[in-house]
């Protein structure tokens, strides 16, 4: 949008503040509502850059194979230090790609008349689709990282940016805020629809990857901040 400011870094560094700040509050102040309204704004925002990451990323097997390999090398980093036994955001995140690159590999093939291959393609995306909303309701591990919720938010976006190019960011607001009353009235998460915030940040988003090169350090502070944190956390308690 010609009004927009703020780059794909810029909203990266916003989300990450924004969940160090829910995370303190989790940890340290969790009667203080606050942090946690605060911290409903980080979710919106990396749903959407993941799905911007997927629609202009070059190398797709290269980008899912660093997103999940660096999920499972977190998960096992936060499990040894802060014994969480949850499924970290980039889990999710990863189902959420497997399940973009199908619909885009199936789009190619039905552009190119490979009619088979692209109605294959759907069917494996629908029923992944279908396997991890059964999954997330039946059991826990998703849950604290907004269950189904952060797998088809990504995927949802996604479509919008491949076939509403022009309005993308317009058209996503009233679906992130969908989404956000579902959590509520579906998983009853407290303060969720304070998630809405980021679409102020969203519709500043100018499209641009922005000057420094700082994807890793966005993937890292993830698991680093709540080492940090969880670690003080030991340190005072003990």
């Amino acid at each position: 949008m010609k009004f927009g400011f703020l780059s794909n870094n810029a909203l990266k560094i916003i989300a990450c503040i924004t969940m160090f700040i829910d995370h303190l509050g989790f940890i340290f102040f969790p009667t203080i509502a606050i942090y946690r309204i605060i911290g409903r704004i980080a979710f919106p925002l990396f749903a959407f850059m993941i799905a911007e990451g997927c629609y202009y990323t070059k190398n797709k097997i290269k980008h899912l194979a660093l997103i999940s390999g660096f999920a499972i090398v977190m998960q096992v980093v936060l499990y040894m230090a802060t014994q969480m036994t949850d499924f970290n955001i980039f889990i999710p995140f990863s189902i959420a790609i497997i399940i973009i690159y199908l619909i885009d590999y199936a789009d190619l093939k039905l552009r190119t008349n490979n009619i088979i291959f692209g109605i294959l393609s759907i069917i494996a995306a629908i029923l992944l689709t279908i396997f991890f909303y059964w999954f997330t309701e039946t059991y826990t591990y998703f849950y604290s990282n907004y269950g189904f919720y952060s797998i088809i938010i990504p995927v949802v976006l996604f479509i919008i940016k491949k076939y509403l190019p022009n309005i993308n960011h317009i058209v996503c607001i009233p679906f992130i805020c969908f989404f956000m009353f579902l959590m509520v009235k579906h998983m009853n998460f407290q303060y969720q629809l304070w998630g809405m915030l980021a679409c102020i940040f969203i519709l500043l988003y100018n499209g641009k990857k922005g000057k420094l090169n700082l994807k890793y350090i966005f993937y890292f502070f993830y698991p680093l901040h709540l080492v940090l944190l969880y670690g003080i956390q030991m340190f005072i308690g003990g």
